[in-house]
C-alpha cells in the first residue's frame, strides 16, 4: 500500500518546496496543513500540484500555538483526513522544515522490511522525566496567550496562570496518580492500525491532555505505552532510532543542519531529519541532488 505524509507547516517556503519535491513519488500521498495565520504561505501552496504524488492542501486550517492543545488538534485533523483517503502502510508525521535523508526507494524498502513496527521515539532520561511530571501533573491555563495577543491580555492571562501554577506547586497537587505518561519526539511514523486507534481514542486524548503543556510530545507516546502497540515499537530505548529521525537537541532547539553536516546526514541510519532553514540553502540542494538527482 501507499504511504501518507502528514505535514505541519507555518513558515520556510523554500524548505517546504524541497520537502514536497523530495516526497513526490507515485507511492505517496501528501497531506499539508498550513497554519491559519500563515496567509502568504497558504497562497503559495494552496493550488500546488505534484507530478507523481497526490497532494492534499487542507482548507480547514487551525491556528497552532506553541505548547498548546492546538498542536494535537492539527495532528488529529491530518490523521482523520488521511484515513478517509487510505488505507496506507504508514502515516509519517513531519514538520514543514523536515527533509528525508534517504531515497524514496530506500524508505519504502525499509518499511516493507519492518512492516508492523511503530516508529515512535521515547525520552527516558531523568531530566525528561522531571519535565514530563511538571507538564502533565499541573493545569496550564491560557497557553495560547503566552506568546501572542495584546500586552494587557498577555499580562492578565500570565498573572492568573502563574498564580494557579504556584498554588498547585505549593500544595503538591497532582492531576493523575496512577496513569503512566511518556514523552518523546512529536514526529512519528505509524501504521494504519495505530492511526485508527488514535482516532478512535480521540475523546480520551483530549480529556487527558487539554491542560497539559506541550501535549504534542506526550499524547502519542502515552497512548502507545498503555496499549497493545507497546509490543510493536521498533526501538523504545533510543529516541532517535525509535522514530528514525535525526534531530539534534544538544547543539540547538533543535540544531539547524548545515552544509558541513552533509555526510553526517547521509550516513545516518535515520530516514528523516529536522530542522532545516532557507538560511542554510546549500545543504538543501546537496541533499536534493544526492537523493533525487
Amino acid at each position: 500500500m501507499k504511504h501518507a505524509y502528514l505535514i505541519v507547516a507555518h513558515n520556510e517556503p523554500i524548505v517546504l518546496k524541497y520537502l514536497l519535491t523530495m516526497l513526490d513519488d507515485e507511492r505517496n500521498d501528501v497531506f499539508l496543513h498550513i497554519d491559519r495565520r500563515s496567509t502568504k504561505l497558504y497562497s503559495l501552496f494552496s493550488e500546488k500540484q505534484l507530478q507523481h504524488a497526490r497532494l492534499f492542501v487542507l482548507e480547514n486550517r487551525k491556528a497552532v500555538h506553541w505548547g498548546d492543545i492546538s498542536q494535537v488538534e492539527v495532528e488529529y485533523l491530518l490523521f482523520e483526513t488521511a484515513l478517509k483517503h487510505g488505507p496506507y502502510s504508514y502515516y509519517h508525521l513531519l514538520s514543514g522544515v523536515d527533509l528525508p535523508i534517504k531515497s524514496q526507494d530506500y524508505i519504502h524498502r525499509f518499511f516493507q522490511e519492518n512492516a508492523g513496527h511503530e516508529f515512535v521515539g521515547f525520552w527516558w532520561e531523568k531530566s525528561h522525566r522531571r519535565d514530563l511530571h511538571r507538564k502533565v501533573q499541573r493545569y496550564y491555563l491560557f497557553t495560547p496567550y503566552l506568546r501572542e495577543g495584546s500586552l494587557c491580555v498577555h499580562g492578565a492571562m500570565s498573572f492568573i496562570r502563574n498564580i494557579v501554577l504556584a498554588m498547585q506547586k505549593a500544595t503538591s497537587y497532582r492531576r493523575y496518580k496512577r496513569k503512566k505518561f511518556c514523552k518523546g519526539f512529536q514526529w512519528v511514523s505509524i501504521t494504519q492500525d495505530l492511526c485508527s486507534y488514535l482516532v478512535m481514542e480521540k475523546s480520551k486524548v483530549f480529556r487527558l491532555f487539554r491542560y497539559t503543556l506541550c501535549p504534542d510530545e506526550i499524547f502519542i507516546q502515552t497512548m502507545v505505552w498503555n496499549s497493545k502497540f507497546r509490543s510493536r515499537l521498533y526501538n523504545s530505548e533510543d529516541v532517535v532510532l525509535g522514530s528514525m529521525r535525526a534531530i539534534d537537541w544538544h547543539r540547538g532547539s533543535p540544531y539547524v543542519w548545515r552544509k558541513e553536516d552533509e555526510e553526517t546526514l547521509l550516513n545516518s541510519p535515520c530516514l528523516f531529519a529536522r530542522k532545516f532553514s532557507e538560511k542554510e540553502p546549500q545543504v538543501l540542494e546537496l541533499l536534493y541532488q544526492k537523493l533525487r538527482g
